[in-house]
């Protein structure tokens, strides 16, 4: 069972609970009870620290950059200096009950208000069994989590259940607004930035080593998923100058884009760090049921083999602790257009320091420093390509009259360089892919660079640097160059899953076919079924784009029939 699941119940101290939230039928859950006060109620796995007192409850694990205060927390003020995995339940002074998720942390909040009581908690099937509710999808949710993808906004997939942001604060006795207390814009400013490319490196070290520290807490027998590149042998190294005695392991597709094991092999070796190889299975189960209920899609089936080996893992060798490199990529601005460039002409114009970091962008992309220096030049001139957020079409019906969701985040501030609008959205994006996972049920995941030391760190260096020298991640780079092999230091590729997943496609055409034009999405008139037809009715190759448009719809058709059943 997930050793981060819980369940809180707030409000109506003299009311006594409903049949269904009675420590007997919540018992067969395999959560505890933890009575914080009259008007609190909380129950949680055994394993989850839980600190409680009169007026507040920390759930989850607390982690501090400086030393903690001593005696008992006492108020959301002694909290906000903390980062970690936490959620928060407090009273005011005049008894207003308010809930406070930690900034960047992944301890899943959802929220329901049932009458006088509100009910958060980490599982959305629990959730809705506690709250005596029957599950309906949120149609409108679908329509936007299709049309603009990997994008999270508090709204989730279920009528009646919302989700409390990262950083985020709630007062729902008399509001469903979510009060914004941390955000990444305000380390983008330019008093706050890191000037020079060797102190951005050494205060990258330094975070990215407080972080894994920070993020691990109590396990001891954690499993770092290495695939070989930067950000997974970053951790490596980064883990290997710890106490604890972490493992690697690294997964193995029958294709020549999926086996990364002469890149993982050598970042396990210069970490002294045992390498376990899982082989994944030719061709992904695309039909293959979800047995799990989600506030969300979350997991891509096209992964759900390569998921399913790891928590096997874990089982045997009772790992305690996933950990993973997720949202490297985007924390340490791996640069996908001209916004660094873009960001130096508009900070200091034509001179010396743009033709610099054109031509570092030239050898990164391999491409025409002109052409580089065109795009530079539009980016910096003009607004956004996308002034909120990409907006994907594929396969749906009206889909450019699908409103824009909103989050915080977009909110930006005037003067924003593009690099650094890049940056956070790409983090952003990352943020959405953290949950659902089946594996969590075994041990739970730890993403040190989607951290706030990190995170907060990242954000105040400028986008130049990280392009230093015609690398990408340069800083990231050179913090660990003394303890990375220089097979990974030097690599510029990346592994894929372009013929595994064209593989699942193949396998499964036929009952994919029937899945996606027979199934809800399809019933519900989101999708076209004519183009969908069009795709599946002829061969798919490298070449032929439009067959990832698939995978969105076949994970939310997945995800809508966990609830529903078949249509």
């Amino acid at each position: 069972m997930n050793p981060r699941r819980y369940l809180a119940v707030v409000g109506d101290a003299d009311a006594p609970l409903p049949p269904h939230l009675t420590g007997e039928a919540l018992a067969a859950t395999g959560l505890e009870i933890n009575v914080a006060a009259p008007w609190l109620r909380i129950w949680h796995d055994p394993r989850m620290p839980v600190t409680v007192n009169a007026d507040l409850a920390v759930l989850g694990h607390v982690a501090w950059d400086r030393e903690a205060p001593e005696g008992p927390l006492q108020a959301l003020a002694d909290l906000l200096p903390a980062w970690g995995d936490w959620l928060a339940i407090g009273r005011d002074p005049d008894n207003c009950v308010w809930i406070q998720r930690s900034p960047l942390g992944h301890l899943p909040a959802y929220v329901m208000n049932i009458g006088n009581r509100v009910l958060i908690s980490s599982d959305a099937e629990l959730l809705l069994k506690a709250a005596g509710c029957t599950p309906a999808i949120d149609w409108s949710f679908v329509t936007t989590h299709l049309a603009f993808a990997h994008l999270q906004t508090a709204q989730t997939g279920l009528e009646g259940v919302t989700e409390l942001m990262h950083g985020s604060l709630l007062h729902p006795a008399t509001t469903e607004t979510q009060e914004l207390t941390w955000s990444p814009w305000a380390y983008t400013s330019s008093d706050r930035e890191i000037s020079t490319f060797d102190e951005a490196v050494s205060c990258l070290r330094g975070a990215i080593d407080r972080a894994v520290r920070g993020t691990l807490g109590s396990h001891r027998q954690p499993l770092l998923e290495l695939s070989g590149g930067v950000d997974s042998s970053v951790l490596a190294a980064s883990l290997a100058r710890g106490t604890c005695g972490a493992s690697a392991a690294t997964l193995v597709t029958d294709r020549r884009e999926g086996d990364e094991r002469r890149y993982a092999s050598a970042a396990a070796m210069a970490s002294g760090m045992p390498l376990l190889e899982i082989p994944v299975p030719g061709a992904p189960d695309l039909d293959r049921p979800i047995g799990r209920r989600l506030a969300r899609p979350g997991l891509p089936l096209l992964l759900s083999p390569a998921d399913r080996s790891l928590a096997d893992l874990a089982r045997h060798e009772d790992f305690d602790a996933f950990v993973s490199g997720a949202g490297g990529d985007c924390v340490f601005a791996s640069p996908i257009s001209a916004a660094p460039a873009a960001d130096v002409l508009i900070r200091f114009g034509l001179g010396r320091r743009a033709v610099k970091a054109i031509d570092d962008l030239a050898r990164i992309h391999e491409a025409s420093g002109w052409e580089v220096a065109r795009m530079a030049w539009q980016q910096s001139r003009r607004g956004p390509l996308h002034p909120v957020w990409q907006r994907r079409t594929a396969f749906l019906k009206n889909a450019h009259d699908i409103p824009l969701p909103v989050h915080p985040w977009l909110d930006e501030p005037d003067g924003v360089l593009p690099g650094k609008r890049s940056q956070i959205r790409s983090i952003l994006a990352a943020l959405a892919h953290v949950d659902g996972y089946g594996r969590h049920e075994v041990a739970p995941s730890i993403y040190p660079f989607l951290s706030r030391p990190v995170v907060e760190t990242a954000l105040r260096i400028p986008s130049w640097l990280w392009i230093e020298g015609g690398i990408d991640r340069a800083v990231a780079r050179r913090a660990f160059s003394g303890f990375l092999p220089t097979l990974v230091l030097e690599r510029r590729t990346k592994g894929g899953l372009d013929g595994y997943g064209i593989a699942g496609i193949e396998a499964h055409r036929a009952s994919l076919r029937i899945f996606l034009l027979e199934g809800h999405l399809a019933r519900q008139g989101i999708v076209d079924r004519g183009e969908i037809d069009d795709v599946l009715a002829r061969p798919i190759s490298r070449t032929d784009r439009c067959y990832h448009g698939l995978f969105p719809l076949i994970d939310t058709e997945a995800w809508v029939r966990a609830w529903l059943g078949d249509p």
